[in-house]
């Protein structure tokens, strides 16, 4: 369920960043390993300083959309706050209670995409006019910057338009903000892959697999229990879904499986960080010399 975090500001900005999706590494998206135990130059970014850049760099494409002809309302950067990140496991009891997957919060992010002012402003514009919109942001090709992601994967995106424009005026150096903050933003996808194949990982999700069992629920992880009850259309059995997860919650702290999780993510974490350590560095380097033009950007 990192997902939420990583997705539901996307998923309001409808159309215009739709068909950028997969070719943008941008800076405000991806959960990043913790920072606990590294050492930055500049040191990490708070949480309020990050929250600064994402809304600069939403004022920024807001005024170059302006300039273009086109109207662009800013995403918000945490549209769903009950949203929770649980990468391997729910072990929230009393979140599970309230929301159990979070199927409900699913149909509401759907509800949030269909009514985005920037997606029904789209929609209502001639077709013409509304793929000039769409380059007007995101540029006219994926050539241009490149990001290479550990296994050699490389993610393209245009280096012009008026997510690019953004990103250079706070960030300077485009190419190299958009190359580093795209790997680091993709480090926790490699951590869980790391943390989920290891076995002490795979030992207790055993164990939850068995606590789970015992409750007449027969499910091999926790990611087969989620695909249950998230990513699919039609009714919802909200009782069961509630009781598996309040019952995953249980398990996932009587068997160990939470505190084995959060064990080696933040190991896999701080090793990740250290092997990128140019990337990781530059990315906060970058960042802290942004933060002065961010103010600037935001106090006009």
């Amino acid at each position: 369920m990192t997902r939420w975090r990583r997705s539901v500001a996307t998923a309001v900005t409808g159309l215009f960043l739709l068909l950028a999706a997969g070719c943008s590494g941008g800076p405000a998206g991806g959960r990043a390993p913790e920072a606990a135990g590294t050492s930055s130059t500049a040191g990490p970014a708070t949480a309020r300083e990050r929250s600064l850049l994402y809304d600069a760099e939403q004022e920024l494409q807001r005024r170059c959309m302006r300039a273009a002809g086109f109207r662009f309302w800013a995403v918000p950067e945490d549209p769903l706050p009950e949203a929770r990140d649980f990468p391997y496991v729910i072990d929230d009891p009393a979140w599970a209670k309230r929301y159990g997957y979070g199927s409900a919060l699913e149909a509401r992010v759907s509800r949030l995409r269909a009514e985005d002012p920037n997606q029904v402003y789209l929609r209502g514009l001639p077709d013409d006019r509304r793929r000039a919109a769409i380059t007007a942001l995101n540029g006219t090709r994926r050539e241009g910057l490149r990001a290479e992601l550990p296994g050699g994967a490389v993610i393209g995106h245009s280096a012009t338009g008026c997510r690019a424009k953004a990103w250079r005026t706070l960030y300077g150096d485009l190419s190299a903000w958009y190359g580093a903050s795209t790997l680091v933003n993709n480090l926790g996808a490699l951590t869980q892959q790391r943390v989920t194949a290891h076995p002490d990982f795979t030992r207790a999700a055993e164990k939850w697999s068995a606590c789970m069992r015992a409750d007449g629920l027969r499910y091999r992880d926790p990611a087969q229990a989620r695909t249950e009850f998230l990513g699919h259309h039609g009714a919802r059995d909200t009782a069961r879904e509630v009781r598996v997860a309040v019952r995953e919650a249980r398990c996932a702290r009587s068997s160990g499986l939470s505190s084995v999780a959060r064990r080696l993510d933040r190991r896999y974490g701080r090793e990740l960080r250290d092997e990128h350590r140019a990337e990781v560095d530059l990315v906060e380097r970058l960042r802290a010399d942004a933060l002065p033009r961010a103010r600037t950007v935001l106090a006009r």
